[in-house]
């Protein structure tokens, strides 16, 4: 059964509002959209700032759907450019690497890292040509801890003023003094925005998530919210409950949180009292996404601790795996076009719809102009 998009006010009030309609999920027409109102008009974290530590390395990856590069220039600047060479848009560069400059990889325009053409082979002859009207295009660009993100508008607000700044303040979360010690990439068959709704509530950890649910009490979970993120808190179990022996956490401190920050659109951070993990996800496709998980320790931690960790998480990240796979295929039953949210547990759910309902609509933040429950 084919659903057409659905697209109706949305309720600012978690209490009173109903969910996204099933059609945002499913139809082609939405994700485009997705593409260019969401996805080109936030910051994408699109490498790591130390794949591009030395002049001349760059990475060739791709943003809203564009083909990018990232770069550091001879003089030591990071810089962006759409991966389309201006004389009949081939490719300047795959993969990642170290060069001087950019060459294309249709016909050997030749580019420095700082934009300008250097060579355009065979243009002798050809009137009118000026080498500095086929710059490359540039990409604003900023740095947020050891990441480097893109944003395709360029009216848009700089990741700090938008949600960096504010971010810190309310979290505490900098990545500053932690170190990258392992990554995943998992390919997921269903919509970028069922993965998201998923991670953004704890609602269903005592369903899906019998290891998790050990560490962390649902009474004990409760969800901020702010303009472009929310976290979700649980202080974790005393070690007086349940098996010590198959407890992840068995002596926490107490007070100690599990916390789970999720920054619009699809950036988000587990953040565990001894470890923190970076989660970025990418659409792929209406019905496709791509996340790419990275674990943070503090250098004190020994491999014992680092491995059990990483396979806590891989468990738990499979378990939602097959959650939103099923979800990504019951809604297209006729049974099902739309839902209601938890007051109790699921504000970051609502929040995130909210804004993606927003976006799509090209309407203004409400969480920045109405006061919300």
């Amino acid at each position: 059964m084919r659903k057409q998009w659905t697209n109706e006010p949305f309720n600012i009030a978690a209490a009173r509002a109903e969910t996204l309609d099933a059609s945002w999920y499913l139809d082609p027409q939405v994700y485009e959209l997705e593409l260019e109102r969401i996805f080109a008009r936030t910051w994408q974290a699109v490498a790591r700032v130390d794949e591009v530590a030395k002049p001349g390395d760059y990475v060739a990856t791709d943003a809203a759907g564009e083909p990018i590069v990232v770069a550091r220039d001879g003089s030591g600047r990071l810089r962006a450019y759409y991966n389309v060479c201006p004389h009949r848009a081939g490719a300047l560069a795959r993969g990642r690497g170290s060069r001087k400059s950019l060459q294309c990889l249709y016909h050997g325009w030749t580019f420095g890292l700082d934009g300008q053409l250097l060579r355009a082979p065979g243009m002798d002859g050809t009137e009118g040509f000026e080498p500095a009207c086929f710059r490359l295009h540039e990409i604003r660009l900023e740095t947020w801890g050891p990441y480097v993100f893109v944003n395709l508008d360029d009216d848009a607000p700089s990741l700090a003023a938008q949600w960096g700044d504010e971010f810190v303040r309310q979290t505490g979360v900098t990545l500053a003094g932690w170190r990258l010690v392992e990554r995943s990439e998992y390919l997921i068959h269903c919509n970028w925005k069922v993965y998201m709704d998923n991670y953004a509530e704890g609602y269903h950890v005592p369903f899906a998530h019998p290891g998790l649910n050990r560490e962390m009490s649902l009474d004990d979970l409760y969800v901020d919210v702010h303009p472009y993120f929310s976290t979700q808190r649980a202080v974790v179990r005393p070690s007086s409950q349940g098996n010590p022996n198959k407890r992840r956490y068995r002596n926490p401190q107490p007070g100690e949180q599990i916390r789970y920050h999720v920054i619009f659109p699809n950036f988000m951070i587990d953040d565990y009292p001894d470890n923190l993990s970076v989660n970025i996800l990418k659409p792929v496709s209406v019905d496709q996404c791509l996340l790419t998980f990275e674990w943070y320790f503090k250098t004190d931690h020994d491999q014992q601790t680092i491995e059990s960790m990483v396979k806590f998480a891989d468990e738990v990240q499979y378990e939602d795996i097959e959650i939103c796979e099923y979800v990504q295929q019951n809604l297209k039953s006729r049974s099902y076009q739309r839902g209601r949210f938890s007051a109790r547990y699921e504000p970051g759910v609502h929040h995130f719809q909210a804004l993606v309902h927003a976006y799509v609509n090209e309407l203004p933040n409400p969480f920045l102009t109405v006061e919300h429950p």
